[in-house]
């Protein structure tokens, strides 16, 4: 394998970040699973690496099917990230109160709001796909910081849920740690001068 060929196999590598996907738990999926009198917290616990930060992360609801509606016939679905250690799913009555049951409880740096989906009629189906920007991110590492956060959801209505996971990626943290890229880019400009430095070397050899 030639020395171009490696280095550009360092420079693809150090470039790759890998992502790691959640799935939610069972209680959150399926029909009907989402009711509309309740509001519901999915607690996550994250290891980032030492010297690492989540630079980026989506969740995502896969066919969201509003099966039944008050008198409107419509139906809202709010999405939070929380600032709470809780795991798991923590399930709260709300007694189907308009608006988003997590914003009467959280204020502040506590409560980052995702998305409010809304759903025009019974048996409206929709995929929500939420990816979170840098104001989102420094708010999620700041809750992981303490070790866990919470994705707050609450139903105006009731949904079936087809599916839902979080996807994130850790990357070495700006003015941390080297970028990864720089450093293979520094290795590239190195052995280059020891390729020149032989070649001189040789060419000397083949004169004297």
């Amino acid at each position: 394998m030639s020395r171009v060929t490696i280095l550009a196999a360092l420079l693809g590598i150090s470039a790759v970040a890998h992502a790691t996907t959640i799935n939610a738990p069972s209680s959150l999926v399926g029909i009907n699973t989402l009711a509309g009198e309740n509001a519901y917290s999915w607690g996550i616990s994250i290891a980032v690496p030492t010297g690492e930060t989540i630079t980026s992360a989506e969740i995502d609801f896969t066919s969201v099917t509003l099966t039944a509606a008050n008198s409107s016939g419509a139906g809202y679905l709010y999405v939070d990230l929380l600032n709470s250690q809780k795991t798991g799913v923590t399930t709260v009555s709300d007694g189907d109160a308009p608006g988003d049951y997590w914003a009467t409880q959280y204020s502040g740096k506590n409560i980052t709001s995702l998305s409010s989906t809304y759903f025009a009629s019974v048996n409206t189906t929709k995929n929500i796909d939420i990816t979170l920007d840098q104001t989102e991110l420094a708010a999620l590492n700041s809750y992981v910081t303490a070790g866990a956060f919470n994705i707050g959801i609450d139903p105006d209505c009731h949904y079936s849920v087809g599916g839902l996971c979080l996807t994130y990626t850790c990357s070495p943290t700006p003015n941390n740690v080297p970028d990864g890229t720089t450093t293979a880019a520094l290795l590239l400009l190195g052995l280059g001068g020891l390729e020149l430095f032989r070649r001189q070397f040789v060419a000397g050899q083949a004169k004297a």
